[in-house]
């Protein structure tokens, strides 16, 4: 927008102005007392965590990392005589986990702290155990008569809690690829403010009872239902983390309508089960591959399994009732070079309105009635033939 043009005024009007002006500001009676500006008390610093890295192999390497995206809220008194209170909260940093919390004060506060909590705004969250559903937390150190702003330097997790913090960190890396662009949501069946949450539960002691999604009827609202469930160290692997939470992402991409699956205990990457068990295995394989950029499954003891399979690859069953050969299917549909235009984003959005029941539905049922239509013909056809999928 441009400036409006200013009309200059006659000598005299100016003259006549200003000294109204100056007779009005003497009639004003000068204030008794001075408003002092409210002060801005700040904690700053990076949150940390380390972890054993399972993906870097089974030495399981100790690794520092920022926790980004983690809740945390900002606490202190007040006054001398009052409780402590929550004064603030936010989210660390994106990139680097770094971290502001500030509250506005008349003066300095006699004592103030930052809680960090293992979750990621209302999206995901790690809790204790599956019945109270309270969230892992810990404070900073305090710091006392506060009246400016103070860097903490380093916040580590403390290591008797830092895998839950490692979930945290690592369902970021599944969030940014959702595929949803029209809401915060996960997917496009809520909207901003209406979002369903992930919950892992996660119990520091090795429980046989865990490592996997507890899969409920929907109108199951108790206590536990349709979390990941897992413990001790299997969190120790993101390839762990995220397929658990590809299982209850495909809940959410069907509208919490989950396939009918059969002969699914146990399964393995390599060998048969079932067309349902196949598919929903596949297609969690596929989803921890996908986001982390790699071909493989790797276990909490940094045990790797290859997706690559063929029609000679020894020691792999053939078709589509091999979970293995449908994960890598669908990796190789999705490829950069691949016929599904380099991304997993068209079958995301084709997920959000047909259910699929298993990945031959999949293939020849719904691939047609995206849009723009996925392939089932020419190279997404080659694709399957190479893994022993003949349609």
């Amino acid at each position: 927008m441009t400036a409006p043009l200013i009309t200059p005024r006659r000598r005299g009007t100016g003259a006549i102005a200003a000294a109204s002006l100056i007779g009005l500001l003497l009639t004003i009676p000068a204030c008794a007392g001075k408003v002092e500006p409210r002060a801005q008390t700040c904690l700053s610093g990076t949150l940390t965590y380390d972890h054993k890295d399972a993906d870097a192999g089974e030495k399981k390497p100790v690794v520092t990392s920022p926790a980004r995206n983690a809740n945390w809220e900002l606490w202190g008194k007040t006054s001398a005589k009052a409780s402590a209170e929550r004064l603030a909260s936010g989210i660390t940093h994106s990139d680097n986990g770094t971290f502001k919390a500030c509250y506005t004060a008349a003066g300095p506060l006699p004592e103030v702290h930052v809680k960090f909590r293992s979750s990621s705004t209302d999206m995901w969250r790690v809790v204790t155990d599956r019945t109270a559903q309270t969230e892992y937390a810990f404070d900073s150190p305090s710091r006392f008569d506060v009246s400016a702003g103070q860097n903490l330097g380093t916040v580590k997790v403390p290591a008797e809690i830092q895998n839950a913090w490692h979930v945290v960190d690592t369902l970021n890396l599944l969030y940014w690829k959702r595929g949803n662009p029209h809401s915060d949501c996960w997917t496009s069946h809520q909207k901003s403010g209406t979002c369903d949450r992930l919950t892992f539960v996660w119990e520091p002691a090795d429980n046989a009872d865990s490592g996997y999604w507890d899969h409920r009827e929907e109108t199951d609202t108790s206590e536990g239902a349709n979390s990941v469930v897992v413990s001790g160290a299997m969190t120790d692997s993101k390839h762990l983390i995220l397929h658990e939470a590809g299982h209850w992402w495909q809940w959410q991409l069907y509208g919490r309508q989950f396939p009918e699956v059969t002969d699914c205990s146990a399964h393995y990457i390599e060998k048969r089960s079932s067309t349902t068990c196949a598919w929903t295995e596949g297609f969690a394989d596929a989803v921890a591959a996908y986001v982390l950029g790699d071909y493989r499954f790797v276990d909490e003891n940094g045990g790797a399994t290859s997706l690559e399979n063929g029609t000679s690859t020894p020691g792999w069953d053939p078709g589509d009732t091999t979970q293995g050969r449908v994960g890598s299917s669908l990796l190789d549909l999705w490829a950069e070079n691949g016929p599904d235009g380099g991304t997993w984003d068209r079958t995301i959005q084709l997920m959000t309105r047909e259910k699929s029941d298993d990945f031959r539905e999949y293939f020849l049922e719904d691939r047609p009635k995206a849009t723009p239509p996925l392939s089932t013909t020419g190279a997404a056809k080659d694709i399957l033939r190479r893994h022993t999928i003949d349609y």
